[in-house]
């Protein structure tokens, strides 16, 4: 067989094994930082950034500008913003160094409060229009902060450090992993334990979908589980095709069948809940000065039924066609 033949043979074959490759060219890309970021964060439709290269100031993007929108200043120290979360109704967002965090408002750019903390930070969440905090500490500790009326309560169901968490948009739920790989749901009114499960291996990543019905699951390994809520039935596991990579950031959309999730090794892909296939997958772009030439996808959105949106440790806000045939009318 002709060489050329052979190669497309391949990757004919290729596709059919690992899903649709939809191609690593971006409808829009916009760089946001010109060294290394440290973190950064986008809201659930991707018209909000977050990005963090070091201490101060976090930039704040509005999809599609060619300026920040924000400057956001946390305090006068030297420790670097490490943390961002971004609200599910994209109205409020939280910055975060090992033990203080700044609350912000996304309407209006305006500082909401800032806390001391007593514990090393290492995860945070917020629910809808900034009502309540979410905290994951390095002592295995959990603790729901309700910033209307100051109640805060402090969960002790793990036995190892918290790696990753999340909290419902109406900050009634929480979900929160150790790195001994246990996952716990539980009522954030009174620590009441409603779901766990245990994965082989530590876990990297929790996400909720915005109404608490579903949550996902990866570990170190790679391995990514959608399970039903509240009762914590598996839905599916994920086909992941590329050993050896690990979740960064997902979104979950289940009125359209919807996964997405960002991972190390510039992976953007693109997963049918009900049954972890694979619907696509893109490359996002480097930054060409730094070394290794690889990047980390920090966080992922639905645009609409036919984008996406990434943003990456490279700096690069990326928009992304779907496949047409994934394309939701």
């Amino acid at each position: 067989m002709p060489i050329r033949l052979l190669t497309t043979a391949l990757c004919v074959t290729l596709l059919l094994l690992t899903g649709c490759d939809a191609g690593d060219t971006p409808l829009q890309q916009s760089r946001y930082a010109e060294g290394t970021v440290l973190a950064a964060e986008t809201s659930a439709d991707g018209r909000h950034t977050l990005v963090s290269t070091g201490p101060g100031p976090v930039q704040v993007w509005r999809h599609g500008d060619p300026e920040p929108l924000y400057h956001w200043y946390q305090d006068e120290s030297l420790q670097d913003i490490v943390l961002l979360a971004i609200s599910p109704d994209g109205r409020a967002a939280a910055t975060a160094s090992e033990d203080r965090v700044a609350l912000w408002s996304l309407e209006t750019g305006r500082n909401l409060g800032f806390y001391q903390l007593n514990h090393t930070l290492r995860t945070l969440a917020l629910a809808d229009e900034g009502r309540s905090l979410l905290l994951g500490y390095q002592s295995g500790e959990a603790e729901h902060v309700n910033l209307s009326n100051g109640r805060r309560l402090l969960f002790l169901g793990h036995e190892d450090r918290i790696n990753s968490l999340d909290l419902s948009a109406n900050g009634r739920y929480a979900l929160s992993a150790s790195h001994d790989g246990q996952v716990i749901l539980w009522q954030t009114t009174d620590a009441a334990i409603l779901a766990r499960w245990q994965h082989p291996h530590s876990v990297s990543l929790v996400r909720l979908d915005q109404d608490g019905g579903y949550a996902f699951s990866a570990d170190a390994q790679g391995s990514g589980i959608i399970r039903r809520l509240p009762s914590g039935e598996p839905v599916a596991s994920l086909q992941v095709p590329h050993r050896g990579q690990t979740f960064v950031s997902a979104r979950l959309d289940p009125a359209n069948n919807r996964l997405l999730t960002g991972g190390t090794a510039r992976r953007l892909d693109l997963w049918q809940m009900d049954s972890g296939q694979l619907l696509g997958s893109w490359r996002v772009g480097l930054h060409t000065r730094l070394r290794p030439a690889s990047a980390m996808v920090y966080g992922v959105a639905f645009i609409d039924r036919q984008r996406l949106y990434s943003i990456s440790s490279a700096g690069l806000g990326e928009t992304w066609a779907l496949p047409q045939r994934e394309q939701q009318p």
